[in-house]
């Protein structure tokens, strides 16, 4: 029996007319100085080629080529049907066109929840940036204490409360005071926090202790709260009124409070204003020793 993979070898001579064919474009005309033979063996290859050129093919199906047909019409209709605006939606009138109700109403709460959830990001983005820039201030009148009391022996600026004698069994307090930081070691706009809610005040509080206590604090280098945002229970606690010492601060819209460390850096609570199992807004006299209160 006859191996068919014999009839797919060519002689090297076949091959190398096959080479020389294809070099020309079998143009043989092209093929100069051609012996009888190679001239036989050339022709021999073109005609071998012709009959692969005149080889028998079926004739495509018709069923196929309807369905492949048939397929694109039916996508190129979905493309027009989605952009066609049906008649019975929208009404020609002389004066232009009329929609049904419905569609108005629709198309009116889309924009209204659009619009709603732009509002409510733009917020977000606002209270984020003024609650930054309030822990920058912060931060500032931090560095300027720093600088302060390297020129100052250590010391702190403080003055005397005597309005909250009444809360340190009459003897008046002694509440940290950032003014005589200004000019030299911070500006005007340091000692104010942006996101306090408009009223005189500057949207700070400070630390305030007995005399003895920020002198101890000196000299045991203990970190601890130096100002915070504006303490909104303060004005109940000297009235004699209830008052819940877990109320957030009013600044950043009850978001929490920023608060700076006497180490210059701040930090901020995002849930109650509890730091330490500390109260930060009242003297709630556990035996801690030192009761962190923020006055201004």
């Amino acid at each position: 029996m006859t191996d068919h993979a014999d009839h797919l070898n060519l002689c090297k001579a076949d091959g190398d007319m096959l080479d020389r064919l294809v070099d020309v474009g079998f143009e043989i005309d092209q093929l100069d100085d051609l012996s009888e033979e190679e001239q036989r063996r050339a022709t021999i290859l073109l005609n071998l080629f012709g009959l692969l050129e005149n080889y028998p093919v079926e004739e495509a199906d018709d069923t196929l080529i309807d369905v492949t047909l048939a397929r694109i019409d039916q996508y190129e209709n979905k493309q027009l049907s989605r952009m066609h605006i049906q008649t019975a939606d929208v009404q020609a009138t002389s004066s232009g066109f009329s929609f049904r109700m419905p569609d108005l109403i629709s198309v009116a709460a889309m924009i209204l929840i659009a619009a709603s959830v732009v509002i409510w990001l733009g917020r977000g983005t606002r209270a984020t940036s003024l609650s930054n820039q309030c822990a920058s201030n912060m931060a500032a009148v931090g560095m300027g204490l720093a600088n302060y009391a390297v020129d100052h022996d250590g010391q702190l600026p403080t003055t005397a409360v005597a309005g909250l004698g009444s809360l340190f069994g009459g003897a008046s307090p002694e509440r940290l005071d950032p003014t005589p930081l200004l000019g030299e070691y911070c500006e005007s706009h340091h000692l104010n926090c942006p996101g306090h809610d408009g009223d005189t005040s500057s949207g700070f509080s400070y630390q305030t202790q007995q005399k003895e206590i920020w002198d101890a604090l000196k000299r045991h280098r203990r970190v601890f709260v130096l100002m915070s945002d504006t303490n909104p229970i303060l004005d109940a606690i000297l009235e004699g009124k209830d008052h819940d010492p877990l109320t957030r601060s009013r600044n950043h819209g009850g978001n929490g409070q920023n608060q700076l460390l006497d180490d210059g850096s701040t930090m901020s609570l995002i849930g109650p204003p509890v730091l330490g199992g500390d109260k930060i807004w009242i003297l709630d006299g556990g035996k801690r020793r030192i009761d962190i209160f923020l006055t201004h």
